[in-house]
């Protein structure tokens, strides 16, 4: 199974998510030189991940597409059970606010009050037109 890269016109194909994602900021960074960040979005529905080019908080350029491999489910592999809570998808929950310390305070709050939450794998924050965005990623 590879992950497929597709950057203005051209693929790669490689065998890891983070080597997609990392062969995707390359070729932005190699495109547009000066790079002071990276917007990462991650489309559930398709699961498909977009990268751009950050400079001075706004997205720049063209944006790269990988799109994962489709998994194929056999009576081998089909799970027979529920999964553990390690091994489920995880979820995501935004927050919006003025400033980043506003949107993190917005999410720390509302993880305190989730004690079903029982992993975070990932935080991320985005600068938006009329504020701040954070993501958390977790496992419940």
């Amino acid at each position: 199974m590879t992950y497929r890269v597709e950057y203005n016109g051209e693929e790669l194909e490689v065998e890891t998510l983070d080597s997609a994602l990392d062969n995707a900021k390359h070729a932005i960074a190699t495109d547009l030189g000066q790079i002071s960040g990276w917007a990462v979005e991650h489309d559930e529905t398709i699961n498909d991940w977009f990268v751009q080019g950050v400079l001075d908080g706004k997205a720049i350029g063209p944006t790269a597409v990988v799109t994962g491999p489709e998994p194929t489910l056999t009576a081998e592999t089909f799970p027979r059970h529920a999964p553990a809570a390690a091994e489920r998808e995880a979820l995501r929950m935004t927050f919006t606010g003025a400033t980043p310390s506003e949107a993190l305070q917005m999410a720390a709050s509302w993880l305190a009050g989730r004690p079903e939450v029982l992993a975070v794998d990932d935080i991320g924050w985005h600068p938006m037109r009329t504020g701040y965005e954070v993501r958390v990623y977790y496992r419940g």
